[in-house]
């Protein structure tokens, strides 16, 4: 007989569920196992790191560009490295997370470029993203604009290679708009609060929670509604449906993942003080914004 039970995941704790079934995923063992297995660092992927049982390698970076109280934001580990690498440019990009047959790369070989040619029908990129509209299409968030930066290269290479792209992502980021008229919006950002970004569309197989608790636990899983306050903002409640053993282990699963945080601080510069030139508010005093 089937039951229900409700549960709340916040944004965070989603990431941790999330990062669970994508390595949960067979493509992603046979790649863990035999082949590569690419990660680029997000806050939804640096769990799989953590779920693996491994460390962030000291010049590693977790994170990337990144929404935060104060914009469009880059953490400052990454706009060191960028300014303090003189040949960097998308295909020396140095800050996926890469398993070779399960073993981490030391940051020194895990230049992006090499590492997708590298790359076959077996192997495995996971990525998340920024966006998702109501057809289910992926919007990732991107200063350049133009080329595309390493995610140009990775939807260039993918298309050549054919590994597969697996995409984490939590229904928190549901815009209400198609993504086409999204992007057109973005295009014409002419100031921001932080970066101008805009918005590239990113293929590949999608895992939200309704994904992964299906992965996991073979059970239905329904957003029922969402918001929060008191560090609950961008919550979602969810009734999961299934068979009673399925549900119970799928409702203990989310008592222990409850209050689960990033493993990592977030580093950024004080504005006043930041050398990102793509920034409106780099170098401002505050929050000031440029006009």
């Amino acid at each position: 007989m089937d039951v229900s039970a409700q549960v709340v995941l916040t944004p965070t704790e989603s990431k941790r569920l999330l990062s669970k079934a994508v390595l949960a995923l067979d493509e992603v063992q046979r790649a863990l196992s035999d082949g590569i297995l690419a990660i680029h660092p997000s806050s939804t992927t640096i769990f799989m790191l953590e779920e693996l049982g491994l460390e962030l390698p000291e010049e590693g970076i977790w994170v990337c560009g990144h929404i935060s109280p104060k914009g469009l934001c880059i953490s400052r580990k990454m706009i060191d490295a960028v300014l303090e690498t003189p040949e960097y440019g998308a295909a020396r990009y140095p800050f996926d997370l890469i398993l070779r047959k399960g073993k981490l790369l030391p940051f020194a070989e895990s230049s992006l470029g090499p590492i997708l040619e590298e790359m076959t029908s077996d192997d495995v990129y996971v990525k998340s993203v920024n966006a998702m509209d109501p057809d289910g299409k992926l919007g990732v968030l991107l200063a350049a604009r133009g080329s595309g930066g390493s995610v140009g290269l990775v939807i260039k290479t993918q298309k050549q290679k054919k590994f597969k792209m697996i995409i984490p992502v939590g229904l928190e980021k549901k815009i209400p708009i198609p993504l086409h008229t999204a992007q057109k919006a973005a295009i014409k950002t002419v100031k921001a609060q932080g970066i101008p970004c805009g918005l590239w569309q990113l293929r590949g197989t999608v895992i939200t929670e309704i994904e992964a608790f299906k992965q996991l636990f073979d059970i239905e899983a329904f957003p029922v509604s969402a918001g929060g306050i008191e560090g609950a903002e961008g919550s979602v409640v969810w009734v999961l449906q299934g068979k009673e053993e399925n549900v119970e282990k799928a409702y203990k699963l989310c008592e222990e993942i409850h209050g689960a945080q990033l493993p990592y601080r977030l580093e950024v510069y004080e504005c006043s003080q930041c050398r990102n030139t793509l920034c409106d508010l780099a170098g401002a005093k505050g929050k000031v914004m440029k006009v």
